[in-house]
């Protein structure tokens, strides 16, 4: 087990904030790990889809480790999502012929070179456009309203079920029988990315049950257990416990520097 010292971490001057209940947390959020077979210890679950698809999905990313990639940054300016309302609009059933017939009578002097992407979690269905200039020609045309129908376009990345997070605080928490198999730093991180940021791991941890401090937005995010899913089928549980919240101003320096109070790992051999 982790030293109770450890566990009782906290920055110089900051002050433990309350602890959410279990019952005000999510009850699990899931994780894919594809890379490499499946634990020993891992189970077969089945969970029903429609428990899937109420999961709240958010997904942290160190910003510090983020290398623009060109061609990814072009291809999404291609894209837009076609919202259609109202809800109850006939169209919706089958967007995809709808959309194309919006532009052919509303909007023949644009582009008609455009794809139909299959819906998404994002709109009714999803447009790429040959060009970003051509997705931005159809931006300035909107809202298309054709037979009691408007089909409003949306940019990657400005859809309403996108916010962006404050992550004003900053998390100890556990993660008991975390398998041994995926004690990589860099797959903790992966694995804890849809609740939150991973700033340290503590150093004993890589040979003891996990513990690492977590970035995020509010602590009411971080789910009750952490599912880790394999190629197989198969999952690992992995309990999440919080020891200690405090407010993320303790964890920065003056130059916004994220301050360890772990010890720092050993070098590398």
């Amino acid at each position: 087990m982790q030293p109770a010292a450890a566990i009782a971490l906290m920055p110089e001057g900051a002050t433990a904030l309350e602890i959410p209940s279990a019952t005000d947390r999510p009850h699990f959020a899931t994780r894919p790990s594809f890379d490499g077979p499946p634990p020993a210890t891992s189970v077969y679950l089945d969970i029903p889809t429609s428990v899937y698809q109420a999961q709240k999905f958010r997904l942290y990313m160190d910003p510090d480790l983020l290398t623009p990639d060109p061609e990814l940054e072009y291809q999404a300016r291609r894209l837009a999502y076609a919202y259609i309302t109202p809800a109850e609009a006939p169209c919706r059933a089958d967007p995809g012929p709808f959309v194309r017939r919006v532009f052919r009578t509303l909007a023949l002097d644009l582009p008609q070179t455009f794809e139909l992407l299959k819906p998404s979690s994002f709109g009714d269905i999803t447009v790429r456009f040959r060009t970003p200039e051509d997705r931005e020609a159809a931006m300035r045309r909107q809202p298309f309203v054709l037979d009691g129908a408007t089909v409003k376009l949306v940019r990657e990345g400005e859809t309403p079920n996108i916010r962006r997070a404050s992550n004003d605080y900053v998390v100890h928490v556990l993660l008991r029988g975390y398998p041994i198999e995926q004690r990589m730093e860099k797959k903790i991180k992966d694995n804890c990315c849809r609740f939150g940021l991973v700033r340290e791991i503590h150093p004993d941890c890589f040979a003891a049950p996990d513990l690492a401090t977590v970035h995020l937005e509010h602590p009411t995010e971080i789910p009750n257990v952490l599912l880790i899913e394999y190629r197989d089928g198969s999952t690992s549980i992995v309990p999440v416990e919080i020891v200690r919240v405090w407010h993320r101003s303790h964890s920065y320096d003056a130059d916004a520097q994220y301050v360890r109070i772990f010890p720092a790992p050993a070098p590398a051999a």
